[in-house]
Order: structure tokens, then sequence, then C-alpha cells
């Protein structure tokens, strides 16, 4: 008799909706958006459902885009084809939570007594894996579908929700693979703005996971440390200046697909015709440069959709005007997704004894064959990283920790990541590096 297969991370990860955090608040009732995570990644998905459909159009600018029926909208169809776009984590693994939208709303029509419908989705992804994470836990068919289930009218998650869960900005920046030179690469998440004018509405809704970094109106660089947020960060002009640009081509002789990608949505109830709406997704994606320098990068794989529901006329604003002030909004967006980071803990004096420290030593498994080995030496607690350091740790390089309260202790590194032990009924049986919205969990072997 064959032996029960165990189930897989993949399998067993736990699809979570969050209410709690900062959110856009905005009245589009057409309009339900929906999002759901995995810790496990982290990683997560965000989906914008419209019951009565949308006219869509595409804008794909970066040189690595995934999509699904993304050219469905090439083809300068006037009619409301569309009921959802899907946004993912995962990188191409991640487009299978489209499917699982779009088998949601199958069974929505069916409910509704309507057997026959066929649920119009596009998506697009984003890259959230390899280096800024060890686990390989990615969006799917289920977590698409809880996504849809929790849709709401009204409201937006902002930063490091849903698809934006595990979203990075600013690596080009990155010269050099050290840890520490990867303390500088910031987390980035999904961000929002809406406007009424008169009877139209307009909202802009992205995932920035870009090569670039985030620029703010008066041109300074927004984040620039991945723990840190009081760090005065330099203008982008200052940045530019003083940085050496890559020397020789851009190598795209890999396999797979590239680490970086800002995802857009422009949604509107104003009537447009195609072409016009075509042209709102082209300027309102050019104007985007402003926020994200660069932008639109061979190494990046941004997409816009630009949708309406089609049903009110404003006379006076234009489709052009209307595409200016949907540009504006887009530079809100992209800064509304720069994420709260968590409280940096503060080193706890004197430092715990060598009796109390040894408690901690062992050996830690993080996904994919990592191992996290804690020991006593000198006095004090150290770590190393056997296996893929990621953007965290240099490999077999000794590590200080430092006790901070609340149990915490940070990584004496430039990136002044945390680690928190955890166990239960008194025995160690695990820890979580930098708990909070971007974890990663191991576990003590025994």
């Amino acid at each position: 008799m064959m032996a029960a297969p165990v189930a897989s991370a993949q399998d067993s990860a736990v699809a979570k909706v969050y209410t709690t955090g900062a959110s856009l608040q905005f009245d589009f009732p057409q309009m339900r958006i929906g999002i759901a995570e995995y810790d496990e990644g982290p990683t997560g998905t965000t989906v914008f459902y419209f019951p009565g459909g949308v006219k869509g159009a595409v804008d794909v600018r970066g040189g690595s885009p995934g999509t699904v029926n993304a050219t469905a909208l090439m083809d300068s169809y006037e009619s409301k084809m569309m009921q959802a776009v899907v946004f993912s984590g995962g990188s191409w693994y991640g487009l299978s939570a489209a499917t699982g939208v779009a088998n949601g709303i199958k069974k929505l029509k069916a409910d509704e007594g309507n057997v026959d419908f066929i649920a119009g989705v596009v998506a697009a992804i984003i890259y959230d894996v390899g280096g800024r994470r060890y686990s390989r836990v990615t969006p799917d068919d289920r977590l698409g579908r809880a996504a849809l289930e929790s849709a709401t009218t009204g409201s937006f998650p902002l930063g490091s929700r849903g698809a934006g869960r595990s979203a990075m900005q600013g690596a080009y920046y990155m010269r050099g693979k050290s840890a520490d030179r990867y303390a500088d690469w910031s987390h980035s998440g999904q961000g929002g703005a809406f406007r009424t004018i008169g009877p139209t509405k307009i909202g802009v809704f992205t995932v920035v996971n870009a090569l670039g970094t985030i620029v703010d109106r008066n041109g300074r660089v927004v984040r620039c440390h991945r723990n840190i947020p009081d760090v005065k960060c330099p203008s982008i002009a200052d940045k530019l200046k003083a940085f050496a640009p890559i020397s020789g081509t851009v190598d795209r002789s890999g396999n797979g697909p590239t680490g970086n990608t800002t995802l857009t949505l422009v949604v509107t109830n104003q009537k447009m015709p195609f072409w016009a709406l075509q042209r709102l997704a082209t300027q309102v994606h050019g104007s985007m440069s402003r926020a994200i320098q660069p932008f639109a990068t061979a190494d990046d794989g941004d997409v816009l959709y630009a949708v309406t529901t089609d049903e009110v006329t404003n006379d006076s604003l234009s489709a052009m005007d209307l595409s200016v002030l949907a540009s504006e909004l887009a530079w809100d967006a992209v800064l509304s997704s720069v994420p709260e980071l968590p409280v940096a803990p503060a080193p706890i004096a004197p430092q715990p004894s060598v009796d109390q420290l040894r408690k901690y030593a062992g050996t830690y498994e993080l996904p994919v064959g990592n191992l996290f080995i804690v020991s006593v030496e000198a006095g004090a607690l150290t770590a190393v990283l056997q296996g893929n350091g990621r953007i965290f740790f240099d490999k077999d390089r000794k590590y200080r920790l430092i006790a901070a309260k609340d149990g915490l202790f940070i990584i004496d590194s430039p990136a002044r990541d945390v680690v928190r032990f955890e166990g239960s009924d008194g025995r160690l049986t695990g820890l979580t590096i930098n708990p909070g919205p971007w974890l990663m969990r191991a576990k003590l072997r025994q």
C-alpha cells in the first residue's frame, strides 16, 4: 500500500482576508473589490468585480508582462464584455488566480439562473517570489475565488495588502549582491485614488512592484530603506547624478520572467467610445513615469487596464481632460502604495545572560532547504544562514542577534531585520523573521 502524500505548503496554505489597516473609501457601487492573501507566502490577490460588466482597453509597456485575456481588449470592441480585473502576486503561477475568479463568477451567475454565462476576466501579475522571500507558495485558483467572495463596494485596502503583499520598489539602484546593499531595497504595495467631477467618477488603483523608485511631487525619493521609515531620502535628481549606470547591455538570455512590474486599473463611469478609452489608458500609463523612475524598463512588466461602466455623459469633461485628471490620480495612487512599516524594536540593556540565550540555540528550517543556525558564542546570540541567503543574509556570514523589547531580536546588520522566537507549552518550536506584513517562518529541527 502506498503511503498517503504529505500535503505541500501550497495545498495547506490558508486564504485570509484582512480588514484592518489603511484603506481608500469611495463611492462607486458598480464595482466590488476583494482581496485574499496567503501568509505562508506572503503573497496575495486583488479582484475588481463588475457584476454589470465593463468596456475595456489595455496599454502594455513593460518588457516582460504576464497577462490573461489582455489581447481581447485590443480589438476595439464597443461592448461591456468583461466582468473582472485580477491583479496577483506569484509571477506566472499567480495567473491561475484569474481562473478561480472566473469560476467564482460562473457559480454566481448560475445561482442567478444564467447557466450559460461566460465570465470575461482580464488579469496581470507581479513577480513577488525569488530573493524577497523564501516560500514558494503562490496565488492560485483557490485564492482567486476567496478574493472574489470577499468583494465589497466602496473600500480599497492600501499598502501591503492583496496583490501588493510582497511588492517592492527601487531595485534598479541596488548595485552588488550583498545583503547589506539590499537593506535599501524598499517595500511598496497597492495604492488607490478616487475623484468625482459632476456625474463622472474616476478611480485609479495600482500595485507597484517597480524596478524604479517611487518619487513624490517635490522630486524626492519616498522610501529608501527596507525597515527604517524616517531616513531622509535624496531627490531623484541627486540620486541619478551620483549614480553609476549599468555598464553594457541588459542580459535577457535567462529563463523565466523578470522581477518587476507595476499593474494599474483606471475605472470610470463616463460613456466613452473605444478610441477614447484606449487613449485614456495610453495617456495615464505614460504619465506614471513621473511617479516611478525609471518606468517601463525592459525588466518591468507594466500593464494598465482602463475600463468604463459606460453609464453617464458629462459634456463639461472631455476625454482629454478626463485623462489629465486620471493621470494626477495615478500619481496619488502610487504614493499611497507605500506601506506603513512595523515599529522598530528598541534594544534592551542589559542584554540577556548566556544561560538565558542558550534556550534559543538550534537549527531552524526555512522553506526549500535553507537553514538558520542559532548558537551562543562569546556571550552573544549569533546566527548563520546556510543555503540561499536571498536579500536578507550573506551565505555563511555570522550575524549577532541583539535582544530587544517584547521578546524580539534585531539582526545586527544595516537592514535591521527582526527575529521572534516562538513556542508552545514552554517549548521552543520555531521562529519568525520580520513578524508583520512580510513574515517568514522557520521550524526548529527536532
